[in-house]
């Protein structure tokens, strides 16, 4: 792991703070887009929700790679002159395959578009060690952190799987935040699935899913979408409250934590 001064720390959680830009998810370069989702309708007074059960069997989470083919050796500071004498920090959120491949990227936020661009290709062409339940490899959406700095004079790449807390990201913790299991688009599809009315929208939604030390959802938070009143904040809230989700790992072991859940419609 990268050992950074105190003041560098503070200056990385502050530069993460200001990677605040709107949602705008990015699409891989062999996809084409979906049609637009039906929008749910709230329904007043609702029960509370019943999660889904915890795994059963042991489960890892996907990681970065280390061989040849990882998204860590696609990763370079930008070529422009200017733009490489910079910090950056770009957030991403994306379906890894059972093979560790990116097959959605939802959205990269960024407060630097070149440095954006770097991380799309490399997710574009990298790999991920995939996620495993009772040993067998699965799908899973997750979040994560690039960050460029420079220590001592020297560019330096890092790669976090959490995107939530930003003050671990900033202080380069050993800590990865919860997956959701099966991925978003098969969890959104799933829930469009079982919608009886609405209209075809298209549009953004996020939601903050808190899960704990078993991977059980205990609920969620910042449930936001564009267009407003679209519905679509909803829908997400209802999908991912009756997901499955790995545990978040602290130092390796499990523990509770939340993901922030960045879904656009218009893969859907």
């Amino acid at each position: 792991m990268v050992k950074i001064s105190v003041r560098r720390q503070a200056h990385l959680v502050l530069a993460l703070a200001l990677v605040s830009v709107p949602f705008v998810a990015c699409q891989k370069k062999s996809e084409t887009a979906a049609p637009a989702t039906p929008a749910p309708s709230a329904a007043a007074g609702a029960p509370a929700f019943q999660p889904a059960p915890p795994i059963k069997g042991p489960v890892t989470p996907a990681l970065v790679k280390q061989e040849a083919d990882s998204i860590t050796r696609y990763l370079h500071f930008p070529k422009d002159a200017a733009a490489a004498k910079l910090d950056g920090a770009v957030q991403f959120y994306c379906d890894i395959t059972e093979e560790g491949i990116v097959e959605t990227t939802h959205a990269l936020v960024a407060n630097n578009d070149v440095f954006k661009k770097v991380v799309q290709s490399a997710l574009d062409w990298g790999r991920f060690t995939p996620a495993t339940v009772d040993g067998k490899p699965v799908r899973v959406y997750l979040g994560g952190t690039v960050l460029f700095i420079h220590q001592n004079g020297e560019p330096v790449i890092v790669v976090s799987l959490a995107t939530q807390d930003r003050d671990r990201v900033g202080k380069l913790a050993n800590y990865i935040q919860p997956q959701l299991v099966g991925g978003l688009r098969h969890t959104l599809q799933k829930e469009i699935s079982t919608l009886t009315r609405g209209v075809l929208v298209s549009g953004q939604a996020e939601a903050v899913v808190n899960v704990d030390a078993k991977g059980v959802v205990t609920g969620t938070s910042g449930i936001s979408e564009n267009p407003k009143g679209s519905g679509l904040g909803v829908l997400l809230d209802n999908a991912v409250k009756k997901a499955q989700f790995t545990t978040a790992y602290e130092n390796g072991t499990p523990a509770g934590g939340a993901i922030n859940v960045v879904a656009n419609f218009s893969r859907f």
